[in-house]
């Protein structure tokens, strides 16, 4: 009998192997031919972009992955320590699983899956507040960023007159401040969740955000905003590359208000986040006057680089998983639990 299940079990996690490899495989082909592109399209402008002698930022543009992912995995890795030690080695694997999962999942809930399966502690269901912390240091970062992006095109482009100015200013200065509170103060978000009787039974899960230190917390800020300035950075190479011309400090306004319209959008799937982030850059870069078709390229190019190559490596990490549920309570309560925030980049 004992062999029996095992064989089901075994059978049961290739054919989610198999699912996870295809899903990963349609939706990356889904994601070229999407939003009105057909793959020749974007090939023949990223050749014709390498002819004209801008391929170095394109190729500094992928060389920037490992370091934009490495640094996430060493945050992981500090946030990841209050439950169980990784190496970094471990902890920049289980982020790329995190990818691939997330990458087919709505809300990217397969993230939380991806790094919660390469730890080996029975309390690992705790580490889900350990990512959500994580999450939430780089949601404070972009916007923050993205409001100074916000607020530059409001007042530069739309000029909506000084009281609507003020009140946008005083709005954006509110929420970045009670950001900025509740991250240094979790204690007044765990008690007022608590009190919620629907929350209050996965208290014992995101407790933990309680117990890192203002010092260990400043340092996942500052890894997170390294990190926004990688990806940003990437983003500028690649417009660059694609021919849009406008100054440096305008383009890292527009992506910074890319990225958080793109945040605070929820997403139901990875097409959609895709969606979002080339609409909202469109909608900012053409207020520069710049090619919708260049600035969607790049924006494709971008998600390709940062999601679509780390998704296929982190397959490569799927297959060789031997995770085991021990009960169906501990999948019951991983599936119910709903912690949604966006991993935009």
């Amino acid at each position: 009998m004992g062999s029996r299940k095992k064989n089901i079990s075994d059978l049961s996690w290739l054919l989610l192997k198999l699912f996870i490899l295809a899903g990963t495989f349609y939706y990356l082909y889904q994601t070229i031919i999407g939003e009105g592109q057909k793959p020749e399209t974007w090939f023949l402008e990223l050749l014709r972009t390498l002819q004209k002698g801008r391929g170095a930022f394109i190729f500094l543009a992928l060389g920037l992955i490992t370091l934009n992912w490495g640094l996430e995995a060493r945050k992981w890795q500090k946030l990841a320590a209050k439950v169980e030690p990784l190496t970094f080695w471990q902890a920049y694997r289980s982020v790329l699983v995190g990818i691939c999962l997330g990458f087919i999942t709505p809300n990217r809930m397969g993230d939380y899956a991806g790094r919660i399966m390469e730890l080996q502690s029975r309390q690992r269901l705790e580490a889900l507040g350990a990512i959500f912390l994580g999450r939430f240091c780089q949601l404070i970062i972009t916007v923050a960023t993205g409001s100074v992006g916000i607020f530059y095109f409001l007042a530069s482009f739309l000029n909506p007159g000084f009281g609507i100015l003020a009140g946008v200013a005083t709005t954006l200065l509110l929420i970045n401040g009670g950001i900025f509170l509740l991250l240094f103060r979790p204690g007044i978000l765990l008690t007022a969740a608590a009190a919620i009787p629907i929350l209050n039974r996965f208290m014992q899960y995101v407790n933990i955000i309680d117990t890192y230190t203002v010092a260990e917390i400043r340092h996942l800020l500052w890894l997170s905003f390294w990190r926004y300035g990688v990806f940003l950075g990437q983003f500028m190479l690649l417009l660059y590359a694609f021919g849009v011309k406008v100054p440096w400090y305008q383009m890292a306004l527009g992506i910074s208000g890319t990225f958080l319209l793109k945040s605070v959008v929820p997403s139901v799937s990875a097409l959609a986040d895709l969606g979002m982030r080339e609409l909202s850059a469109i909608y900012f870069f053409s207020l520069l006057g710049q090619s919708s078709f260049l600035v969607m390229s790049a924006s494709l190019s971008l998600w390709f680089i940062n999601i679509g190559i780390p998704s296929l490596v982190g397959l490569l990490f799927i297959w060789r998983l031997k995770w085991k549920i021990k009960t169906k309570k501990k999948k019951s309560k991983i599936n119910s639990l709903v912690l949604q925030e966006e991993e935009q980049y």
